[in-house]
């Protein structure tokens, strides 16, 4: 398959120390057009540039994860943002991510009012950054769907939601705001039924591709994620829309990113 896109990577974790060229160099050959390595604090954003900068197929985003907020690599020190936004000035820097909100651990939290506020703090900053450098942005949501709609509506943006996996009402609000959707190896899963559901009826020019290397293998492998995985991916796109082939769906997925990601 050719024109395959992973949109949202991590190629820089410790995983890839010992064949990282290898394994790019390879996937490269393989029909991958590009991937786009995703910071998620100062430090792995740095990192993701010098990927970029050694591999003409290889972009960047750089930003501070919302688990990340409160860490010395993230949001705690007081020049992080100038950091990010620093590195955004880098040529090989297509969007600003992965940004966002996660509350999956709320619940451990003391203070969960706190907890949230603390997110919000770095998350909506880095989003007045990109629209002032007119960048993208890739959105980490997680079970925090409602706040993430509120902020938006506030703030909006153009950009895409990396790994949805939210229900399908959201997922409808999100598509109707103008956003991107990422799917990735999980609609293999045994229960992706609420993806399928909106891979189904989501609008072609918004699909995006992208396997969160090395995070997200498909179904069944325990192994890390690679982005010729992506392959499975849109054979169960074309399964289950019934309106492109495995081809066309990647297709589709890689002009949705160039012109988001402005990419030529």
């Amino acid at each position: 398959m050719k024109l395959i896109t992973d949109v949202h990577a991590h190629y820089d974790e410790a995983v890839f120390n010992e064949d990282r060229d290898e394994v790019l160099r390879s996937l490269h050959e393989g029909g991958v057009a590009f991937i786009i390595n995703s910071g998620s604090e100062v430090p792995s954003s740095e990192r993701s540039i010098r990927l970029a900068e050694a591999y003409d197929f290889v972009w960047a985003s750089v930003g501070v994860f919302p688990l990340e907020s409160w860490t010395d690599n993230g949001g705690r020190y007081p020049g992080w943002l100038s950091e990010i936004e620093r590195l955004a000035g880098h040529k090989k820097v297509c969007a600003i991510g992965e940004i966002g909100l996660d509350y999956r651990m709320i619940a451990e939290a003391e203070d969960k009012e706190a907890y949230k506020r603390m997110q919000k703090e770095v998350f909506v900053p880095q989003i007045e950054l990109a629209n002032r450098l007119d960048k993208p942005i890739v959105i980490h949501d997680c079970e925090a769907d409602e706040d993430f709609l509120e902020i938006f509506d506030a703030h909006p943006f153009r950009g895409m939601i990396h790994r949805f996996f939210s229900e399908l009402r959201y997922g409808r609000e999100i598509l109707e705001r103008g956003l991107y959707l990422g799917i990735g190896p999980q609609i293999t899963y045994p229960n992706s039924q609420k993806l399928l559901d909106i891979v189904k009826e989501m609008p072609a020019d918004r699909l995006l591709l992208e396997t969160d290397a090395p995070f997200l293998p498909t179904y069944p492998l325990e192994c890390r994620a690679t982005s010729d995985m992506i392959e499975a991916v849109c054979e169960k796109i074309a399964e289950v829309r019934g309106d492109m082939t495995p081809d066309e769906a990647a297709a589709v997925a890689y002009e949705n990113a160039k012109r988001l990601f402005n990419i030529g």
